[in-house]
């Protein structure tokens, strides 16, 4: 009973990990909102998050790194990804399986090489598997019906919507679970997440005709990513935030108007240039630590 009760928290947590949260609750909440949208993307998730977490116990990765969930979360992205984008079929289905293997594969390269990947394994696996699909014309394209909800305020979408957008969700109700998921776990990330969401909105705002497709969240889920993963309590932190979603923001501005499939692309290019911003200024307080006399008493 104690190693079932393992295993689900494993996967759970996996699926929570998609924004950066280390919890079960946090993954059962974002299960429950997929399945809210589309039962069928809500098995998608079930089934990926468990093949990415199969996988890594089967290989011997860490078991630490596997509680974590840090091999569920590019899986879990890949099978919601496809089954957005086509409809069901064996090989979408074999697709997803074979995704879900091969990301969790990667995570484990990444982790050994210290490479900070995030969602780059997702986001590689699935262009791709789009790139092939449509080329080939191997599946038929999706065309995503969401469900009727209430009237909205515009910030107040901008936000809920890029929070749902995260996981190619297309409600309001979907974007409060994955907020609520995150601020249970984290609320000072949540804040950030949603902050981010209508800077990003605001900015997208000065270069967008579409007014629907800003209060979609496409132009502002990357910029919840980077608010959650930047976030924290110091008001350096807040400059990361800023950055990053400024970042992400233009990036994914620049990848919509060519035409390019963005995903979470954006967000991964903002992390790595904060990560690297982040070395080197904590190279430089090292050195002017370092630097400073010593007071003999």
């Amino acid at each position: 009973m104690k190693k079932i009760k393992s295993i689900v928290e494993a996967v759970l947590k996996g699926i929570g990990q998609i924004m950066l949260q280390e919890s079960a609750w946090t993954g059962l909440l974002f299960l429950i909102a997929i399945s809210y949208d589309s039962l069928l993307m809500g098995v998608g998730t079930l089934l990926s998050a468990i093949i990415g977490t199969a996988t890594a116990r089967i290989c011997g990765f860490s078991n630490e790194n596997i509680k974590a969930g840090l091999y569920g979360f590019n899986a879990t992205l890949v099978g919601v990804g496809l089954v957005f984008f086509f409809e069901a079929s064996p090989l979408i289905w074999f697709l997803i399986v074979l995704g879900s293997v091969i990301s969790t594969l990667l995570m484990e390269f990444s982790i050994r090489k210290k490479i900070p990947f995030f969602t780059f394994p997702f986001i590689v696996i699935t262009v791709v598997a789009v790139l092939m699909i449509q080329h080939f014309g191997l599946a038929a394209a999706r065309t995503p019906i969401a469900n009727s909800e209430m009237g909205e305020l515009e910030v107040f979408a901008v936000a809920a919507h890029a929070y749902s957008e995260v996981i190619f969700q297309g409600t309001i109700a979907a974007g409060l679970l994955f907020f609520v998921g995150v601020f249970l776990n984290n609320p000072t990330a949540a804040l950030y997440g949603f902050v981010a969401a209508v800077i990003a909105g605001a900015i997208a705002g000065f270069y967008e005709d579409s007014v629907k497709l800003i209060e979609d969240g496409m132009f502002s889920f990357n910029a919840v990513l980077c608010g959650i993963a930047c976030s924290g309590v110091k008001p350096r932190d807040g400059l990361y935030v800023l950055l990053s979603v400024v970042i992400a923001t233009y990036f994914d501005i620049f990848m919509m108007h060519h035409g390019w499939i963005t995903l979470t692309f954006p967000f991964v290019f903002s992390m790595w240039v904060i990560v690297s911003l982040k070395k080197v200024v904590s190279h430089f307080e090292s050195k002017n630590q370092k630097q400073e006399p010593s007071i003999v008493k």
